[in-house]
């Protein structure tokens, strides 16, 4: 971890402890048409525009941008409790979150493989149960570095946003909560993610590094609040980087199966610049041909960003006919754009 006389990096807030509520202000200035605040809630968001299916609410610390703000929209979750930055949303938030939105047909929650998000969400689901809501919990434990053997151990990363989306695919496709759970739950179950980081994030409440990276190395596997990693090493060309990074997915993630293939979500880091990205991006396609994976579609978003850091992750779902149609269903957020697919092909 960084020390006191580590470098530190301005950043342009107002009171450290009012960040969240200051950013969600300001989010609602340029889309009050869109989402409204919950009053009494600190960190509530929901979609004006309500139907009456299934509700889906995710629930984070702020910090890893656009999560959770911009996964909030058409196609996607219904509602955010979002917590301070790194920090679980508050149990009586999450509450309160859920009494206002519609939840007669039931209330999926989906977060991260974090204990504090962990415990609030399963207390939540007990109280709302009092209230006669009836609520499911899918959490995402995709960062294959946390715990190369037991996948029950792993952080939550990147691939929370390809679960959300498949979430609120479900669930405007009007499937009823258990139904919602159990897919949105095969999703989560078979997404992995590794990253590779090569310059330290700054905490914005102090400006101070996240963690200490030397110039001209890289670290695997870091975690995208600063936990260290499974490798650090020199930095290495952008074709071996990926090569490691994917060779250690497919590897951890096989397709058994005949109908099944592999969606790709290249997530750039706050950092790392958009030409940097694109280079990725091209060594990732020549390494699916070279190894003649089947690639249902592929995508590169910044989308699960750790505040001003350098690097990219590499996040594997694989794709079965089940998974498929939900996959292809478009969604749109101000900050989480995907068009319609067919056959995770444009139409």
């Amino acid at each position: 971890m960084a020390t006191d006389k580590a470098e530190k990096i301005n950043k342009i807030i107002n009171d450290p402890r009012h960040m969240t509520e200051d950013m969600l202000a300001g989010y609602l200035f340029l889309y009050g048409d869109l989402f409204e605040g919950i009053p009494g809630t600190k960190g509530g968001l929901k979609k004006r525009a309500t139907r009456e299916k299934v509700s889906v609410v995710i629930g984070g610390g702020g910090g890893n941008e656009p999560w959770c703000l911009g996964y909030v929209g058409e196609g996607l979750a219904d509602a955010l409790v979002c917590g301070n930055v790194y920090a679980a949303p508050p149990a009586i938030a999450i509450l309160d979150v859920t009494r206002n939105l519609y939840h007669q047909k039931g209330v999926l929650y989906v977060g991260t493989n974090h204990m504090g998000d962990i415990l609030n969400f399963e207390l939540v689901g007990e109280l709302a149960g009092l209230d006669n809501i009836r609520t499911r919990s899918v959490f995402v434990n995709d960062d294959v570095a946390s715990d190369l053997r037991r996948k029950e151990n792993r952080r939550g990363v990147a691939g929370i946003a390809l679960t959300v989306k498949i979430a609120g695919a479900v669930s405007e496709a009007g499937l009823d909560l258990d139904q919602c759970t159990e897919i949105t739950k095969r999703a989560a179950e078979n997404i992995r993610t590794i990253s590779v980081t090569t310059s330290p994030g700054y905490y914005p409440g102090n400006g101070k590094a996240m963690f200490e990276l030397p110039p001209g190395m890289m670290e695997y596997g870091m975690g995208f609040n600063g936990e260290p990693g499974i490798l650090r090493e020199p930095l290495a060309p952008a074709r071996d980087i990926v090569r490691k990074m994917l060779s250690l997915l497919t590897e951890d993630l096989p397709l058994r199966e005949k109908d099944e293939s592999y969606a790709l979500l290249i997530n750039g880091f706050g950092f790392t610049s958009c030409l940097e990205m694109h280079i990725v991006a091209k060594e990732t396609g020549d390494y699916f041909a070279e190894k003649g994976l089947p690639l249902y579609h592929a995508d590169l978003k910044n989308i699960f960003c750790p505040q001003g850091t350098g690097g990219f992750s590499l996040s594997l779902l694989k794709i079965d006919e089940t998974l498929a149609p939900f996959y292809d269903a478009p969604c749109e957020s101000p900050l989480f754009i995907r068009e319609r697919l067919r056959g995770g092909k444009r139409i």
